[in-house]
């Protein structure tokens, strides 16, 4: 750690405000500089320069101010877009003092589109690019709890891991200089993840459809499965609380169930249960009013069968049309006839 660093941060949605809030509440503890944030939607910076941060309205002005800057964006294209543009304003700098940056990429995305960015970035010297993708919620990156997947120089993750942990994080996973393992990694957790809610989502509806109580359910799921992901979003398809409690849109969860099975076609691995979650999720965005809802409403492709009012825009449709048939059908049956 240097008293000469200066950070910036871009991208200020969920997981990256969070973050971001929990920088600029260190570097003023710690009697610093005050952070740099952008985002594309101005207005999101506000509630930061309310603690001291600085609103920068370009890339431009954070590329000049900081020599450490984070980046959360919310998929392949958007950091392809910001790194483009970083690079060529960088490029621009003729201070020598200036010139050493170290860029910490925390977005999940594709092996290959962080190793292109990598290479263009480190073609010159003193410039380095860390790809730290961050598991866990928002609460967690709030709480600065998040578990965080490290890879790059070496030298430059030394620099900056006093900020990973404990101002980010709770713990750092480093997996080597390799960027695209490191991407590999974090689309593998994810693909966990979205097993564990796709068999929460059809235990849960078994159980409701055998007069099971839901609460009695994520009573004993929690005993079995404490500080887990389950009881997470056992508790939001309890309380059908998809829109209110966003912790990864339907959108988002498309984008990483996509990679994780691009990723299984370019290693070879079979991976019947991504392209299972991958039905579900493409049946919740096409049914619901929006895409703006927690990917927890996926349960609601289950429960098309047994009426149980959810998000599905077009549910009352999918209801006359098993009525006409004279029995009820189960979501699989539906979509595969």
């Amino acid at each position: 750690m240097s008293n000469s660093d200066r950070y910036g941060f871009i991208g200020l949605g969920v997981m990256g405000h969070h973050m971001a809030t929990n920088l600029q509440i260190y570097v003023t503890s710690q009697n610093l500089a005050p952070l740099i944030v952008y985002n594309r939607t101005f207005s999101k910076t506000q509630d930061l320069t309310e603690i001291g941060a600085i609103a920068a309205k370009s890339l431009k002005e954070v590329v000049e101010y900081a020599n450490i800057i984070f980046t959360s964006l919310a998929n392949d294209d958007s950091v392809n877009q910001i790194y483009e543009t970083l690079l060529k304003e960088h490029d621009q700098i003729t201070d020598d003092n200036k010139k050493k940056v170290i860029f910490v990429d925390t977005s999940t995305i594709y092996p290959t589109t962080i190793a292109a960015i990598q290479e263009k970035l480190e073609n010159v010297e003193n410039r380095y690019l860390l790809y730290c993708p961050v598991v866990g919620p928002p609460v967690n990156a709030k709480a600065a709890r998040l578990i965080i997947v490290t890879s790059g120089n070496q030298a430059a993750i030394d620099h900056v891991n006093h900020l990973l942990v404990p101002v980010l994080g709770r713990k750092t996973i480093h997996v080597g200089s390799d960027v695209r393992k490191a991407a590999s990694f974090k689309l593998t957790v994810n693909f966990f993840i979205g097993n564990m809610l796709e068999a929460l989502s059809e235990g849960m509806t078994l159980a409701e459809k055998n007069g099971i109580e839901r609460e009695k359910l994520l009573e004993i799921i929690n005993l079995l499965f404490p500080d887990s992901p389950y009881g997470n979003y056992g508790t939001k398809i309890l309380k059908e609380n998809f829109k209110q409690d966003i912790g990864f849109n339907i959108d988002n969860a498309l984008k990483d169930v996509n990679h994780i099975r691009r990723l299984a076609k370019d290693s070879e691995t079979h991976l019947p249960s991504a392209d299972l979650l991958h039905k579900h999720l493409s049946y919740a965005k096409e049914h619901s009013p929006d895409a703006d809802q927690d990917w927890s409403c996926v349960v609601g492709s289950l429960r098309v069968g047994k009426c149980i009012p959810i998000v599905l825009q077009d549910y009352h449709l999918l209801v006359e049309k098993q009525q006409k048939n004279n029995r009820w059908r189960t979501f699989f049956e539906i979509i595969l006839q």
